[in-house]
């Protein structure tokens, strides 16, 4: 625990508790298509759109962040978040679940752009990549006590009550880093010219020389990959086993495994790049393996025994998840300015936006004509195989 302190443990914190808001609704698609009349396929609308302001805004938000300040647009983002999710004791029509999915998204957005950023400014380059490897487990650790959680508490609650609950916690939460979150000093760590130049950059400079740099770009396309079919296969797992009979606590359990297993992957990451290993090993072998294992998980269901597809389930998240704490660690490795942190994570937040936005709903869509769920195979595999593609290619011209 030396290698980290009372203020990192807040930021991490904040993007645990924006993952729960990314996963709390997976959590409850069965009883919102009774209480709203959502279609499967609207479902898959919902679960993506919290990604609608990444799609749009990412690269912006990072770029302006820099100017107005890190911890100023992290407390916004925590109180857009809070606002957003207590909302939720309103929503009564599918319009008012988009619309503050939404503006949830916003707050998701922001706080994943902010955090890796402020973590590098008051981070030691010796403890950076322990850091971004707990850092990226923010995913795992938030979607799984969305999922495992929400059914239990499901039997005492409404949803709507939960999601109050969990903006409340965000409301908290800013408050704590505005009093005890200071990154004011890492500032002036920089030589004086550096510093300079650093605070001359405008904003449309920081946006152009983040769109023309391609290592970024590639960094995008590969987290793309990822993210879109993780996203995917843990936001409609649980449908598929109360398809199968499985009760939703059960089913929550289950998921939660599945999406808790994505912890190993991150923590190990974070290890193996801190002890050497290339970062196109993790990369190609997380990729790989979400291959495989989403082939026997779904391709072979038919045949494949339950506890089969679920270890490779579980498979499927767990190594795979070298591939988060991996591009976030080169990202800010890769950023072509000093100050373009967070405008190089937005990009790649930005695309990998793009990719959960319009998946999850086109999977949806492809399972309610064809009522196959192997075909979310198909998805994945095509995506890890673009991922491999885009990572040599990386690793080739920008070692």
């Amino acid at each position: 625990m030396s290698k980290i302190s009372i203020r990192d443990l807040w930021i991490i914190l904040a993007g645990y508790l924006a993952a729960i808001h990314v996963g709390k609704l997976s959590a409850v698609i069965p009883i919102l298509q009774q209480d709203l009349g959502l279609s499967f396929t609207q479902a898959g609308f919902s679960l993506s759109l919290v990604q609608g302001a990444g799609m749009l805004f990412a690269l912006c938000i990072g770029a302006l962040s820099e100017k107005v300040g890190l911890k100023r647009c992290l407390i916004l983002a925590l109180i857009i978040l809070g606002l957003s999710s207590m909302a939720g004791l309103w929503i009564q029509h599918v319009a008012a679940l988009y619309f503050f999915r939404f503006t949830e998204g916003i707050g998701f957005l922001t706080i994943s752009l902010c955090a890796p950023a402020i973590l590098k400014r008051i981070s030691r380059a010796e403890t950076l990549n322990f850091k971004m490897g707990l850092w990226s487990s923010y995913m795992g650790v938030g979607v799984s006590l969305a999922v495992f959680t929400i059914p239990m508490l499901l039997e005492y609650l409404s949803w709507q009550s939960i999601w109050a609950i969990l903006g409340s916690l965000c409301l908290l939460i800013a408050v704590m880093i505005k009093q005890y979150l200071n990154i004011e000093p890492a500032l002036v760590t920089q030589p004086d010219s550096t510093q300079a130049a650093t605070e001359n950059t405008s904003f449309w400079q920081i946006v152009q020389i983040t769109l023309t740099h391609p290592p970024i770009i590639c960094l995008a396309i590969i987290f793309a990959c990822y993210t879109s079919q993780w996203i995917t296969v843990t936001g409609f797992l649980p449908t598929l086993y109360v398809e199968h009979g499985i009760d939703l606590k059960v089913a929550g359990a289950l998921v939660s495994m599945v999406v808790l297993a994505n912890l190993g992957g991150t923590f190990g990451a974070g290890m193996l790049l801190q002890g050497g290993w290339k970062p196109k090993t993790l990369l190609s072998t997380g990729f790989i393996a979400m291959l495989c294992s989403s082939l026997l998980a779904f391709a072979a269901s038919s045949w494949l025994l339950f506890e089969l597809q679920l270890v490779s389930a579980v498979l499927f998240s767990l190594i795979g998840g070298m591939i988060p704490t991996t591009i976030f660690a080169i990202t800010l490795r890769y950023a072509p300015h000093a100050n373009a942190a967070a405008a190089s994570v937005g990009l790649v937040l930005q695309v990998s936006a793009c990719g959960q936005f319009f998946v999850p709903p086109l999977s949806a869509a492809l399972i309610s004509t064809t009522q196959q769920w192997a075909h979310i195979a198909t998805v994945t595999a095509c995506l890890s195989i673009s991922g491999i593609l885009m990572t040599l290619l990386l690793f080739k011209r920008y070692a």
